[in-house]
């Protein structure tokens, strides 16, 4: 009898934990005729297991397990205009109810006049100059965001704010002083004064309570005899049952992270990866295609890749393939970029060799020349290569709901 009993709590018990793991659901998205809703799903040309690993990681916290997942998503434009990322780390966000998120990442764009995204805000004063991982030779040695932000001068401060979910009770300063000993400190909303502590080569500030708004200024600076070089700010928090990091720089193609030469080191001291969404490409393709070597992008991904499994053996891979987009091939003139079925090919080889899996973006769009119907559906820019905000939060949704089903398949 107290064998059945045992068999029966098992079976109950099995039962809710699959009921619970089932609660996930896709977010509702608007039908539109040009979207190739087949397509819509991961694939995996090679074996599973990585992404088993990752699910029942999301599922052991999930269900009130300790630990931390964290997204790394890397790519060009796309990814810092923000809206995209933003989206995907929304609805990963609905995975972990209850458990506070941490904002990932944050570089302060507009000090070195470009973009940035719109869910926090960097206002600078001061005067401050950029360097990007574009650049073949660099200045200073780059991280996780692919750029810095350098000042030397003395009135320079950074006024920070992000959205109330993303507070945060302590914050790094990814950095370092040039030419002499200068500190940052930081003043709250309160007019209150800290002094940055050291931390792994970072300066860490500990707040009494969460926060959301702060200015970050700098002691010491002289002039040209002293300099601030700042590669971000990393927030953080406790319980937080998510990271989500977005690492983009317009133009930026593989070559330009392998650039980078703390990128892994920042990686693994900052957040190791359990998931990792590539949406590089774009920049590596924006060629004829007699130019383009799909072998030297591959092998520029497996540097990267490699890179990224020594701080992460674990890692799952997802990539994104390149969405359909214009290439200039003259002053006034187009075409549609013939590379865009090269790096489907390419991607899905990288995931084969790899064991990850891939979302087909340019199938997703109707393939070849599909970016026309995607402008005057309103959802891509008129250059043909950039969405509108509304083309990328469909696409993060997309991205999304594919993850999802694949999770629920694997769960049941």
């Amino acid at each position: 009898m107290k064998r059945l009993r045992a068999i029966i709590l098992l079976v109950l018990l099995t039962a809710s934990w699959a009921c619970q793991a089932e609660r996930l659901k896709c977010v509702d998205i608007d039908s539109y005729d040009h979207v190739n809703y087949d397509a819509c799903y991961l694939q995996f040309p090679a074996r599973h297991h990585r992404f088993e690993a990752l699910y029942r990681k999301i599922e052991h916290i999930r269900r009130g397990g300790t630990g931390v997942v964290n997204i790394l998503h890397v790519g060009g434009s796309h990814v810092q205009a923000g809206v995209m990322s933003h989206r995907l780390r929304c609805d990963f966000g609905q995975m972990m109810p209850g458990r506070p998120q941490s904002r990932g990442l944050m570089f302060p764009f507009r000090a070195v006049r470009t973009n940035a995204p719109r869910d926090y805000e960097f206002s600078p004063s001061g005067i401050w100059k950029g360097v990007r991982c574009l650049d073949r030779t660099l200045s200073c040695p780059l991280g996780l965001s692919g750029a810095a932000a350098m000042t030397c001068s003395e009135d320079c401060a950074l006024d920070l704010s992000v959205d109330s979910a993303f507070a945060f009770q302590r914050l790094r300063v990814l950095g370092e002083a040039r030419g002499g000993e200068v500190r940052p400190y930081m003043v709250t909303a309160a007019a209150d004064t800290l002094w940055a502590g050291q931390a792994g080569g970072d300066f860490l500030f500990t707040l009494p309570q969460p926060v959301r708004e702060c200015r970050l200024c700098f002691d010491g600076l002289q002039g040209d005899s002293s300099q601030f070089v700042l590669r971000g700010v990393w927030p953080e928090r406790d319980g937080v049952g998510m990271t989500y990091t977005g690492c983009g720089i317009n133009g930026a193609a593989v070559p330009s992270w392998l650039r980078c030469e703390l990128f892994t080191e920042e990686l693994g001291r900052l957040c190791p990866p359990d998931l990792v969404i590539f949406g590089i490409g774009i920049n590596d393709a924006n060629i004829m295609s007699t130019k383009f070597s799909a072998e030297a992008f591959k092998e520029n991904y497996r540097e990267l890749i490699n890179g990224i499994l020594r701080v992460s053996p674990n890692a799952a891979f997802l990539f994104v393939t390149n969405n359909d987009c214009w290439l200039r091939v003259g002053k006034r003139r187009h075409v549609y970029n013939a590379n865009g079925p090269v790096v489907e090919q390419a991607m899905t080889e990288l995931a084969l060799e790899f064991n990850g899996a891939v979302f087909n973006q340019f199938q997703v769009m109707g393939g070849l020349g599909s970016s026309r119907e995607w402008v005057m559906a309103g959802l891509m820019n008129r250059d043909h290569i950039h969405f509108l905000s509304s083309g990328y939060q469909l696409m993060a949704d997309l991205i999304y709901n594919a993850f999802v089903q694949d999770y629920n398949d694997y769960i049941r």
